[in-house]
């Protein structure tokens, strides 16, 4: 039985951080769900993009057609929103496709928090949420035009 216990211990350990990690990633989910539900809405054409090297995460640069907000730059204690606006201009903060070409249509429902794009003739769609890994907000800054 002594030689099991040591077995028990590991997989009661591995349970619980499972349990503490799904109910901390909830969390953070709701919350950015929250702060994504603020009525920004946008399309506009893809100007240009730059993909990192973490999972195809990047910034996709829009020249804007329609914006219900002239700016948006608001910030967060932890982490980033998933766009920026500045008149004409927006960047979107996301996984950039390999498909993803300069002269996409881009349409952004924050309240959804769905990117559609090229929505006029294909049903793709990418998520938004908060932006919080370290390794892409600094990808971010560097490589923003919005400095």
């Amino acid at each position: 039985m002594l030689k099991y216990l040591k077995y028990i211990i590991l997989l009661v350990f591995l349970v619980v951080v499972v349990i503490y990690y799904n109910k901390s990633s909830d969390a953070e989910m709701k919350q950015s769900s929250e702060y994504l539900h603020n009525n920004v809405e946008f399309e506009g054409y893809v100007s240009g993009f730059k993909q990192s090297d973490n999972h195809a995460f990047g910034i996709i640069y829009l020249k804007l057609t329609k914006s219900n907000v002239q700016e948006f730059d608001k910030t967060l204690k932890r982490g980033i929103y998933p766009y920026k606006i500045k008149g004409n201009i927006a960047e979107l903060y996301c996984t950039v496709s390999v498909e993803r070409k300069k002269g996409d249509i881009v349409k952004l429902i924050s309240n959804k928090e769905t990117i559609y794009y090229n929505p006029q003739n294909s049903k793709e769609e990418g998520s938004l949420f908060i932006i919080v890994d370290p390794y892409n907000i600094d990808f971010v800054k560097e490589h923003t035009m919005f400095k």
